[in-house]
């Protein structure tokens, strides 16, 4: 029996209020939650063991503490984007904004091409090119749960000579500091803490050319 999504959702009325979420986005989060479930008993986008709360929790919810402060930019590009973790919850909140989500994987792409059908303006790609040249309506890049920080900028190194800017969900201060360190002094980061969801200890923001 699949979860009740609209009921449980509801429980988190004051987390979503608090992160800016508005009442015209609750409907397509339900729906998020609905066809992204249905996609996982197919192709294993998270672990199937995992109960829908913590799906709420660790995925949804922790995807938009980075709401509040999303600039407000014509296109992002999200890397890795998996089951559509952070775009499509930003992207349901910030309908204006073209989010290009970039997924190597044949089959999680096709997955992702099925919430093309929600209304918003949603690109599904493929790889990363192998040249890192993004579309130019990309302002912003996001990921979550992605690759080390060098790794991504090298990934997109045409976007980053030119001062793109970066906003990158990452998890333990330790580590971030760590992959900043490989990437070398001319990389400027600032790391934003953020509230933390479902027993996570730490969740930051990292910054790059903001």
């Amino acid at each position: 029996m699949a979860p009740d999504w609209e009921n449980l959702l509801e429980d988190y009325d004051t987390d979503l209020a608090d992160l800016g979420v508005a009442v015209f986005a609750f409907d397509g989060l339900v729906a998020y939650l609905e066809m992204v479930w249905e996609e996982n008993q197919r192709i294993n986008l998270f672990s199937r063991k995992m109960e829908p709360r913590v799906l709420i929790e660790a995925h949804l919810l922790d995807s938009l503490a980075a709401l509040p402060f999303l600039p407000d930019v014509a296109a992002v590009a999200d890397l890795g984007t998996g089951g559509g973790f952070p775009a499509i919850p930003l992207a349901l909140c910030r309908p204006q904004t073209r989010f290009f989500l970039f997924e190597k994987s044949p089959q999680k792409n096709r997955s992702l091409r099925r919430f093309e059908s929600l209304p918003l303006k949603l690109e599904v790609m493929g790889a990363i090119p192998e040249d890192g040249v993004l579309p130019k309506a990309v302002k912003l890049v996001t990921a979550r749960a992605f690759k080390p920080i060098g790794t991504m900028l090298h990934l997109t190194r045409p976007f980053y000579e030119k001062g793109g800017r970066y906003m990158l969900h990452k998890a333990r201060r330790e580590k971030i500091d760590s992959e900043l360190a490989a990437c070398g002094a001319d990389v400027k980061a600032r790391i934003q803490a953020l509230k933390t969801y479902g027993g996570a200890e730490e969740r930051h923001l990292v910054w790059i050319n903001d």
